[in-house]
């Protein structure tokens, strides 16, 4: 029957359905058990399942090995002669245990032994016939070991399960339970025959012994004592009620069975033993409300317990269905065993969030309100992060869609989703009804009834800010995008796989930023490749830009350096010229743990800029931490175990090292995918060192990111102090994380309806992260200015003016303080206090300041007005402000001495006048030289003299007079200068001076 093995290199085959077949006979050839041994226990069985003999050799059968993930054969069997129909072909490998002891794989003469029976679980194996698929296990071009909650392609026996249909579409993954039934290592007793039963030693199914189902309302077992009678792999028999059909049909096969459940009089009066089961069964049609006896074996699958080889049914009837238990989230306990199978409602109004698996399996998680991340509320290993993080644990529940196949084309509990009609978190639904059933490691509840979703979170068309001010930026973790494709998974290019996902995936981007249109945008996952025209940071920004007016058209920032590191992906800038500018160059951090040798972290990219309408400078920086899926055990920064992954010291350092880069700079923007919660240790060390994380202020239950169905932000923005104050708004824009994955671009795992149903060109899914949008006003704070110097006059008030100018934003606070010079508090008010401006507010503040008249020839004096700001961002013209002082006493001119003694022998003297002020104009004064004791012959002297004062002088001017020495001896004599007229000024208190001659002989 078998013509040997071959290595030879097989063409091209396609993909295709059953209907491209020759003929129906060779849709019945299909693999039936596999077996995946110890050591070289390894064996693969084909076998007939229709009703016609199949000439293998006219078809051209052949079984390829494909190994290690290879896309082409690596091993083939060629098939040939006959095989009539319920016959079975056995191939093992060639060291394979054969022979009649105890450990064999087979007797000898039942296996045919085959090169390509050299699998490991890791390996694809499938039959074709002319070219064509037939039926597989594995999926061709993948390496893996498939696994399907406790089965798996590696060390067990796996079963076709009967009516299962042929597995023959390769880019479907491989699930196991949808077509077989798994069993121990060495399990070997199927060998040669078709179904789950072991072989008689004929080689046909051993057949079960024959036993009486009996009459409706007989005796049966309570579903109750099934598991704690420990009842597994024995038949029993059980009445009760269908609670929930999930038979399905020719094109559906839902779960393959039903549930039924005990009427409420035959509950017991535990209530920890479920009154419920699932029978795995679809050959007998029933439905809703019947009461059925079924004869069937007690077995357990992936973790559930269900009743299987169904030997006997019987329809008893119709009757009420069985009361529904209320079931409320969160549980009081996690373990629902005591509800399997058993309807329940949900009636309180819950949360739904899409899990990732929605479109390829149906799950979504329900929950009393959204589930965030322990680390995004609490710090980690506090005891409020650990309560909440088993408070999560209790509160969700898998609705799921009550089908085991997957990527359906409809979501069985939301008819028509589409790209258009999406299923977004934060939906509500309340007063759900279904059946709870356990597999895959967790309940679920099959919806019995379609439930009804409210759009508690409906789409926005763009980013929800109060208040735009003059400068929007964004943070955008934009999924890998490359413009080198990932052919056939040969490269190790991260983004799209065919040129169609490419333009798929760029359409998506690109109505995200555009709908954004923010001043500037930070890049993550961006190909590594550089700036010129065919990098992907400027293909994006090309495609952006023919969406937009030239005005609103985006310019990429672009570092010395031809690259960005040498990681595969990168982050990167964008910015409108119409609005900002470049200010320097750009810079790269690569300071460890920034640095190649390390390579863990995406090298930071920082660019300062400065506002085109003559507003504020201020610096942007783009980052992108290590995430916390990757290893970084090398560096000993393992998963502690306390919610905040691997790598949670190298991203504290990489907050650090940015934060100390910055230490000295002012207005400072750090955004990007920090792959660290609110509040882990990376996000409060940007804290520490005076950061603040913006959308929290704005938005106390901020996201970005979902992951196991809980909500937090790995996506930050982060000002300085300086920067902070000028955020006017901040928010999270939910076109992404709210979003099921199935809308994404890609066409991998989605049938040709998903794939044209679940795709938009809209913003809608365009990443996995959600961006983050700032809002600011970078407006000028401006510049305090006043005159130098301030002349006032004895006995007034000066009065000056101070000005905000070139600049309007903040409230600005400026302290003043009169201090003395020469002159001080007897001469003027030693003011002080504060003059304040509002935000928007450019006019002028005056500030009187009065000089007091105290009557006294003092002359100008000086004091300084002292100035300094107290609050708000206003530079500062002049630190102080002179203040003069003027004399306002009348201009007088006096002598200046009331009496002089001089010697007789002095000779020419002087005596002097004073003019008090200023002389605005000439002054004149007239002097009388008068005799008394002295007369003409002690001394000479006009007796009538004049003095003047030009324009602008003042002080001491003098008269003359000569002293006689006359020989005799006469005592002392004196004369008298008498003042006796000033025009214009008048006299003042010392009109006249006695000149004393004192005699020497």
């Amino acid at each position: 029957m078998v013509s040997g093995t071959s290595n030879m290199n097989p063409r091209n085959f396609m993909l295709v359905g059953l209907c491209a077949l020759g003929t129906s006979a060779q849709a019945n050839v299909l693999i039936s058990e596999y077996i995946e041994g110890s050591s070289f226990n390894k064996a693969i069985e084909i076998a007939n399942y229709g009703d016609q003999t199949v000439d293998l050799s006219a078809g051209d059968y052949q079984l390829r090995l494909f190994s290690n993930g290879a896309s082409t054969a690596t091993n083939t069997q060629a098939l040939s002669g006959s095989l009539a129909p319920g016959e079975t072909l056995v191939f093992v490998n060639s060291n394979a245990v054969i022979g009649n002891n105890d450990n064999a794989l087979v007797p000898p003469g039942v296996g045919i032994e085959s090169s390509v029976v050299n699998f490991n679980g890791d390996d694809a194996i499938a039959l074709f016939a002319n070219d064509v698929l037939l039926d597989r296990v594995g999926q061709i071009g993948v390496r893996q070991t498939w696994t399907d909650g406790g089965a798996s392609t590696q060390n067990q026996t796996l079963r076709r399960l009967d009516e299962s249909s042929p597995d023959n579409d390769n880019s479907q993954e491989f699930v196991i339970s949808s077509r077989w039934f798994n069993y121990a290592t060495n399990t070997v007793d199927g060998l040669g025959c078709i179904g789950q039963d072991a072989c008689d030693n004929d080689g046909g199914p051993i057949e079960p012994p024959i036993s009486e189902i009996g009459q409706c309302g007989d005796t049966s077992t309570a579903i109750n004592s099934i598991r704690s009678a420990s009842l597994l792999d024995q038949e029993v028999v059980v009445e009760a009620v269908v609670v929930g059909d999930f038979q399905g049909d020719a094109t559906n096969n839902q779960l393959s069975g039903f549930f039924i459940q005990h009427a409420d009089a035959n509950w017991d009066a535990d209530p920890q033993t479920s009154e419920g089961i699932f029978v795995y069964h679809y050959a007998d049609e029933v439905s809703l409300g019947q009461r059925v006896r079924v004869k069937a074996t007690v077995a357990t699958y992936s973790g559930g317990n269900q009743l299987k080889d169904v030997s006997g049914l019987i329809v008893c009837g119709e009757e009420a269905l069985p009361s529904a238990t209320s079931l409320n989230l969160p549980l009081v306990d996690a373990d629902l065993y005591h509800l399997e199978g058993m309807r329940v409602v949900l009636p309180q109004t819950l949360h739904a969030t899409p899990a990732y698996t929605f479109n390829r399996y149906g799950e979504t998680v329900l929950s009393l309100g959204k589930r965030f991340k322990s680390t995004q509320v609490y710090p980690a290993n506090t005891p409020e992060a650990e309560a909440l993080a088993l408070a999560n644990q209790l509160n969700r529940l898998v609705l799921d869609d009550g089908l085991s196949s997957q990527n359906p084309d409809d979501i069985a509990y939301f008819p028509n989703f589409s790209a258009l009609n999406s299923l977004r978190a934060g939906s509500q639904v309340s007063n759900v009804e279904g059946v709870i059933n356990y597999s895959f490691g967790q309940f679920r509840v099959q919806p019995t009834v379609v439930p009804n979703f409210i759009d508690a979170n409906p789409r926005t068309t763009e980013p929800e800010l109060d208040e735009l001010g003059n400068l929007t930026v964004a943070s955008f973790n934009v999924l890998n995008f490359f413009t080198d494709l990932d052919i056939d998974n040969a490269t190790d290019f991260r983004g799209a796989d065919t040129a169609e996902e490419y333009e798929r995936q760029r359409a998506k981007l690109v109505s995200a930023l555009v709908a954004m249109n923010a001043n500037v945008v930070g890049l993550m996952e961006l190909q590594n490749n550089g700036f010129d025209e065919a990098s992907a940071i400027q293909n994006l920004v090309d495609a952006v830009n023919v969406q937009l007016p030239e005005q609103q058209h985006y310019a990429v920032v672009k570092p010395l350096s031809e690259r960005i590191g040498n990681d595969m992906i990168t982050v990167g800038l964008i910015y409108q010229p119409s609005v900002v500018q470049v200010y320097g160059d750009a810079q790269l951090i690569n300071a460890y743990p920034f640095d190649d040798v390390t390579a863990k972290h995406r090298v930071p990219l920082v660019q300062q800029f400065s506002m085109v309408d003559g507003g504020e400078r201020f610096y942007v920086a783009v980052n992108h931490f290590k995430s916390k899926g990757s290893s970084c055990n090398a560096l000993g920064d393992p998963d502690m175990g306390d919610g905040q992954g691997n790598c949670n010291g190298q991203r504290t350092l990489a907050a650090q090292t940015l934060s100390q880069f910055f230490a000295e700079k002012q207005q400072v923007l750090l955004l990007g995918d920090f792959n660290a919660y609110a509040k882990e240790d990376p996000m409060l060390a940007f804290e520490t060192a005076g950061f603040t994380n913006l959308v929290p202020l704005f938005e106390a239950n901020s996201y970005s990111y979902y992951y196991d169905e809980e909500a937090g932000s790995l996506d930050h923005a982060l000002a300085d102090s300086a920067l902070a104050s000028r955020v006017l708004d901040a928010t999270d824009w939910h076109i992404n994380a709210d979003e099921p994955t199935g809308l994404d671009y890609n066409t991998e795992y989605k049938s040709d309806a998903q794939i044209t149903n679940f795709y938009a060109p809209h913003a809608y899914r365009a990443s996995d992260h959600d961006p983050v949008i700032i809002a600011l006003d970078m407006r000028s704070a401006g510049t305090i200015s006043t005159a130098t110097e301030l002349t006032i006059a004895e006995g007034s008030n000066g009065s000056l003016t101070i000005e905000r100018l070139a600049g309007d934003f903040g409230d600005v606070v400026l302290k003043y303080q009169v201090v003395a010079g020469s002159a001080d508090e007897q001469d003027l008010a030693l003011l002080s206090g504060e003059l304040t401006w509002l935000d928007g507010d450019m006019s002028s503040r005056e500030l009187n300041i009065a000089a007091y008249s105290d009557e006294l020839l003092e002359g100008t004096e000086r004091a300084y007005l002292q100035l300094s700001i107290e609050q708000g961002a206003a530079s500062l013209a002049l630190p102080q402000v002179e203040l003069i002082i003027e004399d306002n006493t009348p201009l007088s001119v006096a002598m200046q001495f009331e009496q002089i003694n001089v010697a007789e022998s002095a000779g020419n003297i002087t005596i002097p006048l004073v003019l008090n002020g200023e002389a605005s104009t000439t002054v004149s004064a007239w002097v009388l030289v008068l005799p008394s004791s002295a007369n003409w012959f002690d001394y000479r002297a006009p007796f009538f003299q004049r003095v003047q004062w030009s324009e602008g002088e003042s002080g001491v001017k003098t008269v003359s007079a000569k002293i006689v020495d006359d020989k005799r001896k006469e005592g002392d004599e004196r004369f008298k200068v008498y003042l006796f007229s000033a025009r214009p000024a008048q006299l003042g208190n010392i009109t006249s001076t006695w000149v004393n001659i004192g005699d020497n002989d």
